[in-house]
This record gives structure tokens, C-alpha cells and sequence, in this order.
């Protein structure tokens, strides 16, 4: 009973100083959390938060809308709670950095996204409603929380060839590549005017000029023109340029309707006009390739990364639950 009473008394009193230490700022700013003795508040999280509110404006409304801004608004703040918690340990350990190592950063940002003018990144900061020494201390705690990361995870992460093995068989269809066809494509756009026509029976029929072409094109590669020629003098398609190509494409990646018609085709062989509702097209597959497993000698390395990349962000995850476990934090 005593352990528990001292510890929520504790508590209190870290509740009510930071309370107290910012009892001024309250009256025209809310705390959104205390950490420790340090308190983060609602113009923080509002800063940061901004700009992936305005994107979820332009694709959200309503009650979506309002879900997805708070869900925004906890990660946002839980952000900063680790923020905190981690330059807190910095302090605690005694660690420095040096105001030239600040300076050296800005000045690389200023080079990387204000073409080396100061003075862009100075009026950027003034629209912002911020000012230089925000600015500077706001890059100070990045580097702060840069170094402590690095610093966490400086031991080299050894992963056992059995690991690998084993993530090669449990993911074993990551490593399956699709059948896919080398293809080459012609294009027509559906013509806004329709012309008439005497069909085979007599009868006048409405037809779209531009599938007359579509055939004209057909039958001259029936007769030996050069596929590739043709798609560059007559397709509209997006690969125009390069004679139609479209390079090795998998049946995911196609139309179901041009897919199919893809799909069932030997190399060299070409497709009849296909009449799609946004126009007509031309298909030659030029070549095959059936589905096959990636070996893994070849994607050894790209697993070793990946299950090092996982080791890292566990390492970190358990330092960060560490800090959690020792410090007082409070959410309003």
C-alpha cells in the first residue's frame, strides 16, 4: 500500500508543477500532455498536424472526415510524447550539441530546399507565423532524436541464415513472378461523330470511323507492315513513342478485356480489333515468360535487409516502452 501511495502522490505532484509551470500559457493554449515535467501543448500538435488535415479534406467529409482528423490528431500527439521522452533522456545522460552542429544542418537545408537563399527560408518562416530561433531549436531537436535513435541501434544486427530461409518459404509467393507477355499495343480513340454505312446485308448501320482505321491498320500487319511503324505513325495510346511497347506486363496489370485477349496469344501473333468503350485497340504479344519462383540466392540480401530493417525497429520499439515505463505521462 505504501509503494502505490507514494507513487500517485508522486504523480500529483508532477501533474500540478507542470500545471503550474505553464498556468500563463493555458489561458490562451491548451496542454494536450505532460511528460515528466515538460508540456506539450495544442499549438504543437496543431502545428504539425496541419498539413495531413488538409489532405484529408481534400478526400474526406463527414463523419469519415471527422474519424480520420482525430485518429491524425492521437498519432500526432503520441509523436511528440516520444519526441519529448527521448530528448528528456538525452538531458539525463548529459549529452551536448553544439550550436556550429545546428548551424551546419540549416545551412544544408537552406542549400537542399531554398536553393541556398537564407532569405526564402526567412519569409517561408514569417508566413509560418514562426521565427528563426524556432526554426533552429526545432532542427535541434531533430538531431537530438536522429543521434539517440543511431545510438540505440549502433550494435550491428545479425540475422541467422535459417531466418532468412525461413521468411524465403513463408513468403513464398512475394517471390512468385507472375506469367507475363511482352507486348506492344495500338490505340484508337472513339470519334465523337459516327458515320453510316451499307453493311453485307444491304442494311445501313451507324459505324465509328475510327474503327474503320483500326482495321485498315489490322490488315496491313496481316500483310507484313512493321507493327512498330504503324503505332508510331496511327496509335494514340501512351507508348506511341516507342513504337507501342509496352515491355513485359503481367495479366494484373492489364484491362480484364485486353488481358484475355493478351493472355491467349503465342508470340508473334496478333490480336483482332478489340472494341473497348473508350475506343479500339491492336495487341501483339511479342514474346512469353510462364510463372516462375524467384531463386533464392537472388533475394537473399533484399531478406537480409528486410529482416534487419524488422530487428531495428524492435530494438527501438522496447527502448521506447522502456522510457514509456519509467516516465509520468498524461494525456487531457
Amino acid at each position: 500500500m505504501g509503494y502505490y501511495f507514494r507513487r500517485n502522490i508522486l504523480a500529483l505532484v508532477l501533474l500540478f508543477a507542470g500545471l503550474a509551470s505553464v498556468h500563463a500559457q493555458m489561458n490562451i493554449d491548451g496542454v494536450a500532455a505532460i511528460v515528466n515535467d515538460q508540456v506539450i501543448t495544442y499549438s504543437e500538435v496543431k502545428k504539425l498536424v496541419e498539413p495531413t488535415e488538409e489532405q484529408l479534406r481534400a478526400v474526406s467529409s463527414g463523419l469519415d472526415l471527422v474519424e480520420k482528423v482525430k485518429e491524425a490528431r492521437l498519432n500526432t500527439l503520441k509523436s511528440l510524447i516520444e519526441r519529448s521522452l527521448i530528448i528528456q533522456s538525452f538531458k539525463k545522460e548529459g549529452y551536448y550539441i553544439p550550436d556550429n552542429v545546428v548551424d551546419e544542418r540549416v545551412t544544408e537545408i537552406i542549400s537542399e530546399q531554398y536553393g541556398g537563399d537564407r532569405n526564402a527560408l526567412i519569409r517561408t518562416l514569417q508566413a509560418q507565423g514562426t521565427s528563426m530561433a524556432t526554426f533552429k531549436d526545432d532542427v535541434k531537436k531533430q538531431i537530438i532524436v536522429s543521434a539517440m535513435r543511431a545510438k540505440n541501434i549502433s550494435q550491428s544486427v545479425i540475422i541467422s541464415p535459417y531466418k532468412i530461409e525461413q521468411y524465403y518459404q513463408d513468403n513464398i509467393q512475394q517471390f512468385t513472378q507472375q506469367k507475363q507477355v511482352k507486348l506492344r499495343h495500338i490505340f484508337l480513340r472513339n470519334s465523337l461523330f459516327k458515320s453510316e454505312r451499307v453493311n453485307d446485308k444491304g442494311e445501313k448501320v451507324e459505324v465509328d470511323p475510327q474503327y474503320l482505321i483500326a482495321k485498315e491498320i489490322h490488315q496491313k500487319i496481316l500483310t507484313g507492315s512493321d507493327f512498330a511503324d504503324l503505332a508510331r505513325a496511327y496509335s494514340e495510346g501512351t507508348q506511341r513513342s516507342r513504337g507501342g511497347d509496352w515491355g513485359w506486363v503481367s495479366e494484373s496489370t492489364l484491362r480484364p478485356e485486353l488481358a484475355k485477349v493478351a493472355f491467349s496469344l503465342r508470340p508473334g501473333q496478333v490480336s483482332d480489333v478489340i472494341t473497348t468503350d473508350d475506343g479500339f485497340h491492336i495487341l501483339m504479344v511479342e514474346d512469353f515468360r510462364p510463372e516462375s519462383v524467384i531463386p533464392l540466392s537472388e533475394v537473399r540480401d533484399q531478406i537480409e535487409q528486410t529482416l534487419q530493417q524488422d530487428e531495428k525497429e524492435h530494438i527501438q520499439q522496447e527502448w521506447l516502452d522502456g522510457l514509456r515505463a519509467r516516465a509520468f505521462i498524461k494525456m487531457f
